[in-house]
């Protein structure tokens, strides 16, 4: 029996998740010596990496075997998880480090096990004396792992991932008091997206880059039309990311998605909070977790933002109205939304169960003779038909979790963010209409492409 050195790290010293404490006892072939160390985020961290690298500089002196296995507190290990990878680096002595891909980074193989570009450090097994060597950091777009790999492969030596070393994560619940006092556990939120070829490096420059450097963790389903193959395998490889790929038959993915999105939750728990954004036209430039905090407060209603002007002040949503070809139906949705405010097509969010009730109804809604013969080649109109036919079903929210940009003034704030004129926070910034294409806003663009500590440090 071999002893190792486990560092189990977390924010706090709570106590761990069952499931991961009986995944560390259940080791076989080695004994580990657990050690616990918390990363409490501080004041001027200036982004999440910062704070987990400073954890793992403090976990990797834990301890004096030869060998130092990190373990995330929401990660389970196979009970014969760490004896594989010990064995796999007694074997193998040009590899500082082997992980187990708790995250199913390699779950498409087109990168080798031996040389991914990224390894997860959160169920990997160090060489103490290669560990010793290296100092955690992080840099703009470059979590502390990649860095971590980075300096290995530069002083010669070889990190991995190793098949047949099973870990699961299990992503941190949020723990919500009801009534009664207790707590019980909430499940993390999802991210959806749908776009083309077209959209497909947007949606990796400027939607995923943006999410994730505003601190964001969650996963993110992308549903993606007509890729070539060498596209879906970059999708594929993204770390959070889930490809669903599909064909468009010539629609746009604005009116497929409420099929294909419905196709993309089936299997989730009814109780998971969860939203979708247009993939070409939106930056993130805040965490989301409040918008979770919206969704479970309203289990029941799926939530918009509006636009700013009603639905029929505007000349395109007017004409998707006026082009229905049954008269009796465009009268009646004439009527239903003549001075409602325009709730943008490009957002929604919602616990799974009412996001798959307004799925479910907007394809009716859709294929219906209400909306036959409609200009509108997306699902927008789909979206206000509904959420104003039924005021039950849905609920309104502060526009900055979808600020369009198409009529609507901002400014230009420290660090390149973009600020709402009367002081609404904007947690996303929507450039519908092609708002993001015009020149006053290509420089801030590229700014904040560039400026990723600055706006961190701004945001906080």
């Amino acid at each position: 029996m071999v002893d190792i050195d486990l560092v189990l790290l977390s924010r706090d010293l709570s106590p761990p998740r069952d499931d991961v404490w009986r995944g560390i006892a259940s080791q076989t072939g080695v004994r580990p010596r657990v050690h616990r160390v918390a990363g409490p985020p501080r004041p001027e961290d200036v982004h999440r990496w910062e704070t987990i690298a400073r954890a793992r500089n403090q976990a990797k002196r834990c301890g004096t075997t030869p060998w130092v296995f990190f373990l995330d507190d929401d990660v389970v290990l196979a009970p014969d998880c760490a004896s594989k990878l010990l064995d796999a680096l007694r074997g193998r002595p040009v590899f500082a480090a082997l992980g187990a891909d708790y995250d199913n980074e390699m779950a498409n193989r087109y990168y080798h096990w031996d040389y991914p570009p990224h390894v997860g450090m959160g169920a990997v097994l160090f060489r103490r004396d290669r560990l010793a060597k290296i100092n955690f950091r992080w840099a703009d777009n470059r979590c502390e792992c990649g860095c971590c790999c980075d300096d290995l492969r530069k002083a010669g030596h070889a990190i991995g991932y190793l098949p047949g070393a099973r870990a699961i994560h299990r992503h941190h619940s949020v723990r919500l008091e009801n009534a009664t006092g207790s707590s019980p556990l909430a499940r993390q939120g999802r991210v959806l997206t749908a776009f083309n070829s077209a959209h497909f490096g947007l949606f990796i420059r400027q939607f995923l880059r943006t999410f994730r450097g505003s601190g964001n963790t969650e996963a993110v389903t992308a549903v993606a039309y007509d890729l070539p193959a060498s596209e879906q395998r970059e999708i594929a490889a993204l770390p959070g990311v889930e490809l669903l790929a599909k064909r468009s038959s010539g629609l746009s993915p604005a009116a497929l998605r409420i099929r294909d999105f419905a196709e993309a939750i089936a299997d989730w728990p009814e109780d998971t909070p969860a939203a979708y954004w247009d993939a070409g036209d939106v930056l993130f430039q805040d965490r989301i977790d409040p918008l979770w905090q919206l969704v479970r407060e309203n289990p029941d209603r799926v939530l918009a933002t509006r636009e700013h002007t009603t639905f029929l002040n505007n000349p395109g949503a007017k004409n998707w109205v006026e082009t229905i070809r049954d008269p009796r139906s465009r009268t009646r949705l004439l009527a239903l939304l003549s001075n409602r405010p325009i709730l943008n097509g490009g957002f929604l969010a919602g616990t799974t169960k009412a996001l798959r009730s307004y799925f479910s109804e907007a394809q009716r809604i859709r294929s219906s003779v209400a909306l036959r013969g409609s200009s509108d080649w997306g699902d927008q109109t789909t979206l206000n038909v509904y959420c104003h036919s039924k005021p039950e079903a849905w609920k309104e929210i502060e526009w900055g979790w979808n600020y369009c940009l198409y009529g609507r003034g901002f400014r230009n704030g420290p660090g390149g963010k973009i600020e709402s004129l009367d002081g609404t926070p904007v947690h996303v910034v929507h450039g519908n209409a092609g708002s993001l294409r015009v020149r006053p806003l290509q420089s801030l663009l590229t700014h904040r492409r560039e400026s990723t500590i600055v706006e961190q440090r701004q945001a906080r």
